[in-house]
C-alpha cells in the first residue's frame, strides 16, 4: 500500500494527521500497559473500522523489547494519560509522538485494505514524502534549529514495525518512510498565510494560489504567536509575510503551558465536576462560544454555572500572555507591527486576548494590528483544507508537500 505524502502535526492536546489529503485526528493521550493488560482489555470485537480511532491497542519493539501502548479515545481515562501536559514536552526522545504516529498508519491501513487496489497487498505501508514539525524551544536547545530537525527526521525515517492488536483488527504492520523533512512549528504557518489550496471545477485539477489577504501584510512585519497546549512561540517574519531574518526572530513565550494551568484550575476548584483534565478541556470547547460555562450532570440533571471560575483563569491566563508576548516581541523598529494568533487554544482565549491588548495599548492598535484567523482569512468554496486556528500549521505542511509534488 503507498501514499505520496504522510503530514503529521503532533499536537499536546490532539495529533492531526493527513495522508493523501485524508484528513484525522487522535487525542494526544498514550499510555503503556503489559501484556496480559493489552490482552483483556476487551470483550467483544472491533467490526467496523469507524469504531477503531476509539479503541487503538498497539505494540512495538522499541530498544530491544516489546511495548504495548494504549493510544487516542481509549487511553483517556487512564490516570497517566496526561503525563506530558504541564511541562513542556520533547517530542523528539518521548515514546507519545512515536505511538501516535505508528498508531496513526495502523488506521489508515484498516480504512484502505478493502479497496481494490490494495486487497493483493502485503501488510504493508510505504509513504514517499513525510513532514513534521518541531516547537521552537526544542530547537532552540541546539546550537542549530538543524541538528534537532535531523534528530526528529532520523527517528522517522526508514523501516518501522508495528502490532495492531484490537480484536477483530489485528494486523502486523510494516511502514516504510522513504524521505522526510522536519518543519519549524509556528514558522512553517506562513505559508498557509501566503498561500491557499484551490480545486478547479472545470478540470477538477488541485492547484496553489496567492492568498489575497496576504497583500495586507507585504509592508509590515509580522508576528506569528502560536498558542498551543503544551507551549507558546512567537516568530517574527519579514515583511510581506517571508522568511524570518535570523534565530533571534524565534522566541519561547516565557508562559505556564495552558494545559497545565487548565489542569491547576481542574485540581483546584473543578474536581467534583470532571472525571479528568480532559472533560474539563473538553467542556471548555464546547462552550467557548457562548463563554457561558453551565455544567449538567448527566446523571441527576442538575447543573451548575462554573462560568466565574473559568473565564477568570481565561483572563488571568490572556493577561499574562499578552504582556510576555509584548516583551518577547519588543523591536527597535518605529513602524507597526502586526500580530496574527493561532494555535488549538487560540479560539478559546481569542476574546480575553483582544480585551487584554485593548487595556494595554487601545481599541485601535486592537483592531489594525492584532489579527485573529477568524477576522483575517476570506471563506471561498473553492478552497480545499482551508487552514484553522487548530490545522494551520498542517495545512502549511500540505501545501508545501503538493509543491514538492510538482517540482518533480
Amino acid at each position: 500500500m503507498n501514499f505520496e505524502r504522510l503530514n503529521a502535526d503532533f499536537g499536546n492536546s490532539t495529533g492531526n494527521f493527513s495522508c493523501d489529503s485524508y484528513y484525522f485526528e487522535i487525542p494526544t493521550c498514550v499510555v503503556e500497559i503489559s501484556k496480559d493488560q493489552a490482552e483483556g482489555l476487551f470483550t467483544n470485537q472491533v467490526e467496523d473500522t469507524a469504531d477503531l480511532l476509539k479503541r487503538l491497542v498497539i505494540s512495538t519493539i522499541i530498544n530491544g523489547e516489546e511495548h504495548f501502548f494504549m493510544v487516542g479515545k481509549l487511553a483517556e481515562a487512564s490516570p497517566y494519560a496526561n503525563s506530558h501536559v504541564g511541562k513542556m514536552h520533547d517530542k523528539i526522545n518521548s515514546n507519545i509522538p512515536y505511538a501516535m504516529f505508528l498508531a496513526a498508519m495502523t488506521y489508515v491501513y484498516k480504512i484502505n485494505e478493502n479497496d481494490s487496489d490494495n486487497k493483493n497487498d502485503t501488510s504493508t505501508i510505504e509513504i514517499d514524502n513525510m513532514k513534521m514539525m518541531l516547537p521552537v524551544w526544542l530547537l532552540k536547545k541546539e546550537n542549530k534549529f538543524s541538528i534537532a530537525q535531523n534528530k526528529m527526521v532520523n527517528r522517522f525515517i526508514g523501516e518501522h514495525t508495528v502490532k495492531l492488536l484490537t480484536p477483530g483488527m489485528e494486523t502486523d504492520l510494516t511502514i516504510n518512510i522513504k524521505n522526510a523533512k522536519c518543519h519549524i512549528e509556528s514558522e512553517v504557518s506562513r505559508w498557509a498565510l501566503k498561500y491557499k489550496i484551490v480545486k478547479k471545477e472545470d478540470n477538477e485539477v488541485t492547484v496553489i494560489e496567492k492568498r489575497p489577504e496576504a497583500s495586507k501584510f507585504d509592508a509590515y512585519e509580522v508576528v506569528l504567536v502560536d498558542i498551543g497546549g503544551g507551549s507558546v512561540d512567537s516568530v517574527l517574519l519579514a515583511k510581506g509575510l517571508n522568511t524570518p531574518v535570523n534565530a533571534d526572530s524565534f522566541q519561547v513565550v516565557q508562559v505556564e503551558p495552558y494545559l497545565g494551568r487548565l489542569d491547576k484550575l481542574f485540581r483546584e476548584k473543578l474536581i467534583e465536576h470532571f472525571l479528568d483534565l480532559r472533560s474539563l478541556e473538553q467542556f471548555i470547547v464546547d462552550n467557548y462560544m457562548t463563554q457561558r460555562y453551565v455544567y449538567k450532570n448527566p446523571n441527576t440533571g442538575s447543573s451548575v454555572t462554573l462560568t466565574e471560575p473559568i473565564v477568570q483563569m481565561l483572563q488571568e491566563y490572556s493577561d499574562i500572555l499578552v504582556y510576555k508576548v509584548m516583551e518577547s516581541s519588543k523591536t527597535t523598529t518605529r513602524e507597526a507591527l502586526k500580530f496574527i494568533y493561532f494555535g488549538g487554544e487560540a479560539p478559546i482565549l481569542e476574546p480575553y486576548i483582544k480585551h487584554s491588548i485593548t487595556q494595554i495599548t487601545n481599541e485601535g492598535i486592537m483592531e489594525n494590528n492584532h489579527y485573529f484567523l477568524s477576522d483575517l482569512l476570506e471563506d471561498t468554496k473553492d478552497e480545499v483544507f482551508p487552514p484553522t486556528a487548530r490545522t494551520i500549521n498542517l495545512t502549511a505542511l500540505e501545501i508545501l508537500s503538493l509543491n514538492d509534488k510538482t517540482k518533480k
